[in-house]
């Protein structure tokens, strides 16, 4: 089956040769319709990407303040003050859980 080219060459209208020309003019709609429909799956597809790498940044900048914050932590309970008031953080919490007010 040959088959006919554009003279711009982008296969626009490429066709077999055979066909009528209202099957030619169908086939030539649904590769319109398709060439639309790529378009805007790439469109969608940008704007995902853009979306998905700025989730991408936040999730690293909350996994660095996690971290931040996690060794704020680790350093509060190793600090001197906190070894000094554990005595009086346990009768509190012992104090609390048998209803001690």
């Amino acid at each position: 089956m040959s088959s006919r080219i554009s003279p711009t060459g982008d296969g626009a209208s490429l066709a077999p040769a055979t066909l009528d020309a209202p099957a030619a003019a169908e086939l030539q709609n649904e590769l319109r319709e398709l060439r639309l429909e790529v378009a805007a799956l790439r469109t969608q597809l940008a704007r995902r990407s853009a979306e998905a790498e700025s989730h991408r940044r936040r999730l690293v900048a909350a996994r660095n303040e996690a971290e931040r914050y996690a060794s704020q932590l680790r350093a509060l309970r190793s600090s001197t003050s906190w070894s000094i008031t554990r005595p009086l953080r346990m009768r509190r919490r012992k104090a609390l859980n048998n209803g001690w007010t």
